[in-house]
This record gives C-alpha cells, sequence and structure tokens, in this order.
C-alpha cells in the first residue's frame, strides 16, 4: 500500500524540489541506461541501503563515485515532501483499503459447507416465491454483476420496486443494507425480500413447499444437524447468507495496485485516483468498501429515503452511500437509477455533494479508476446449481 501511494505521489503529481546532487549527477542515467527514480525507491526502503548499493558498485568500477549519501538523501526526500494531496474534506485521509480474505460471521449464523451448498441452491431456487417464478438471482445476478441493470427491481406480479437494485457482490462486509438502512443484518434483509409483497410475496408458509421435497429435507438436515425442524423460513435465510457471504470479489487491479504490483492500473486510472481524492469524493467512499456506511441528503427526487426507517424530518432524501467495488456493472445509477453511464453519475455526484463541477475529462478519468475496482467471485460460486424435484 505504501509503495503504491509513494509511486502515485512521484509519477501523477509534479516533482516541486529544486535541481540538486540527483538532478546533476543521476538523472541523465537513470531512467535510461540505469534504474529509473521509480524502480529504485521501490527496489530500497531507505537512502541508506540505496547508497551502500551504489558504494558497492562504484567500488567495482560499474558506476563513478561521488556522494552516494547526499544524492540518495535528496531522491527520498522529494518523494517524501511530494504528499498525495487529500480533499481538505476528507478527516479520513487515504484510507483506502483492500478487502479481508474473509467478511465477518455472525456469531448465530456460522459459515459451514453444508450451509453455503444448501444456500447456493436456495438462492436459484423460484419456488421461495409466491408465483414460483422469482428467485434471488432475478434480481441480483451474478452471471452479471450482481444485480439486474434496470431503472428499479421488477418483482412479484410484475410490480416494480420503489428503488434500484443493488449489487450482491461483497454485501458480507457491509454495515447496514438497503439504500435506506431499514436492515443491519444481511439476514434480515434477506428476509425482508422474501417477504415483501412487490419482490418475492411470501409467508412463513414457504417453508412447506420445501419440505415436500425430500432432497431439501435431507440437505436442511445436514446443513442444521441440532434443529429438530430444520426447515423453516428462518433458516433458509441463514443458509441464503451464508452462501451470499461467499460472493466476494478479489484481485481487481485495484486490488493489485494496493499490493505493489504499480503496472497494474492504466496512467488515466491513476490519474483518476488522484482526482477521487483531491476532489473529495474519498471523505464518504473510503475503506475496503468505499462506502462510509452512513447517510447522506442527495435530492433528486420526492423519494422520501430514510425517512422512511426514522421518521426523523433531518433524513428526508438521505441514502446510504453506495459502496463503489464493481460499480461499472452495476448501472443505472443511483437509487432510482435515473443516470445510465458512469462518467455522468462522476459529474451528478461531484455537483451536488462536493460543489465540484468536473470537466469531462475528469469525469473519463475518475470512471478508468473505478472501473479498476471491477473483479468477480470465484467461478465455483457462480456455477448454477441442479436444484431438487418434488417426488410427484
Amino acid at each position: 500500500m505504501k509503495k503504491a501511494l509513494l509511486f502515485l505521489s512521484i509519477f501523477i503529481i509534479p516533482s516541486i524540489c529544486n535541481a540538486g546532487i540527483w538532478e546533476t549527477k543521476c538523472s541523465d542515467c537513470h531512467g535510461l541506461i540505469a534504474p529509473s527514480k521509480k524502480d529504485l525507491l521501490q527496489k530500497f526502503k531507505t537512502p541508506q541501503e540505496l547508497a551502500a548499493r551504489a558504494k558497492a558498485l562504484a567500488d567495482k568500477k560499474i558506476m563513478p563515485s561521488f556522494n552516494f549519501d547526499a544524492a540518495a538523501k535528496e531522491l527520498f526526500n522529494s518523494a517524501a515532501e511530494v504528499s498525495l494531496p487529500v480533499s481538505a474534506n476528507s478527516r479520513k485521509g487515504v484510507n483506502l483499503k483492500s478487502l479481508p480474505s474473509v467478511p465477518p460471521i455472525p456469531r448465530d449464523n456460522s459459515q459451514t459447507p453444508a450451509k453455503v451448498i444448501l444456500g447456493k441452491m436456495l438462492f436459484f431456487e423460484t419456488r421461495l416465491s409466491k408465483s414460483n417464478t422469482i428467485s434471488c438471482n432475478t434480481c441480483h445476478n451474478i452471471s452479471s454483476g450482481g444485480d439486474d441493470n434496470h431503472v428499479v427491481a421488477i418483482g412479484y406480479g410484475w410490480r416494480k420496486s420503489l428503488r434500484n437494485t443493488p449489487t450482491i457482490f461483497n454485501v458480507g462486509y457491509l454495515k447496514v443494507y438497503g439504500w435506506t438502512g431499514k436492515a443491519k443484518t444481511l439476514e434480515k434483509i434477506i428476509k425482508m425480500n422474501i417477504q415483501d409483497p412487490v419482490k418475492m410475496n411470501s409467508s412463513e408458509n414457504v417453508a412447506d413447499k420445501l419440505k415436500a421435497i425430500p432432497e431439501y429435507v435431507a440437505l436442511f438436515r445436514k446443513a442444521f444437524p441440532d434443529d429438530g425442524d430444520p426447515v423453516t423460513l428462518d433458516n433458509i435465510v441463514k443458509a441464503i447468507a451464508a452462501y451470499v457471504r461467499t460472493l466476494n470479489t478479489f484481485g481487481s487491479p485495484f486490488d493489485r495496485f494496493l499490493n505493489g504490483d504499480t503496472n497494474a492500473l492504466s496512467d488515466d486510472a491513476k490519474m483518476g485516483m488522484n482526482l477521487f481524492i483531491e476532489k473529495g469524493c474519498i471523505s464518504c467512499h473510503y475503506g475496503p468498501m468505499l462506502t462510509d456506511n452512513k447517510f447522506h441528503i442527495f435530492k433528486i427526487d420526492d423519494d422520501p429515503g430514510r425517512y422512511e426507517v426514522t421518521g426523523n424530518d433531518t433524513d428526508r432524501n438521505a441514502f446510504r452511500t453506495a459502496p463503489l467495488r464493481n460499480v461499472e456493472l452495476t448501472a443505472p445509477y443511483f437509487h432510482n437509477g435515473s443516470v445510465k453511464r458512469l462518467d455522468v453519475a462522476v459529474k451528478v455526484m461531484a455537483n451536488k455533494m462536493l460543489g465540484e463541477k468536473l470537466s469531462d475529462v475528469e469525469a473519463w478519468r475518475i470512471k478508468a479508476f473505478l472501473e479498476s475496482l471491477t473483479a468477480f467471485p470465484p467461478i465455483d460460486s457462480r456455477v448454477v446449481p441442479v436444484l431438487p424435484q418434488r417426488d410427484e
């Protein structure tokens, strides 16, 4: 991470140091027939290490001898003096991180292989809906970006939901769920969606459908061996949540960059990341999921937002900060799906939330950075399972 940010500070932001012994003695060769500044700063952790290596080469007559200590100190000082710009609006600084290897697992829903296998089947199971036609995957399509790419979700009886469908990828890392924070746990939001009359429109009796299928009964017994009656709505929810917590995306170009691969991002993406920080986007979009998990006023329509949850006037038109991982795949954007293009969404957000009027080039570069956040869950977690059939 430090190497990546150091690299960014040197090569995206113009150097402000005055010419000294490095510029007069070293710059003619380094970057041409000798390692560049970038290579040296990546390879050596301190100026003392660099100076010692240079002295050893000079002793072997491989390079001329001069004041290596001063040259190395000048090189490292120039890198330290030019820091990555952070918006004055940002209290968190440059808080950009890779995802932890696993999301938090709740104490009352342990992550077991049997539960994940069952949960994967249930995620694709249309019989969880009242109409027997809608599954979790209908709106959270894991073969694409974990959402449906509709303006708003379409559910039971072709009813339209109030808001745009967020991606299911990486949601195990979130602290609140839904655009308005109507649920504080993954299990709760899953149960809400199964019972929501505009979505799957099922009731507690949904478990009875599965009890009529022997293969499901056996799978529930394996997943919940301590339950006398394991086929329940709550266990359906727990199994689905266990599976969803495996839908995590690692290895994006951005993650590789944070881990030291400075070539993982294009120059435009690097400049876009710099703009993302400099303009103040990072004040709300930070951390592994690039969200502060908070609610902010974003009035683009008459949606009451978080007010419908809290009843507080101060929460009118407030919505949760959208996580930005895989945002490239989840158009259209915002809670009402009103913007189709990512670069346009960037300009709208900058204008309404930060008072910044971005140029087309600036928006395009931030878009290039956001596209570097794209990755997919492991392929085995996305292969459609063969579902049990009811015995006739």
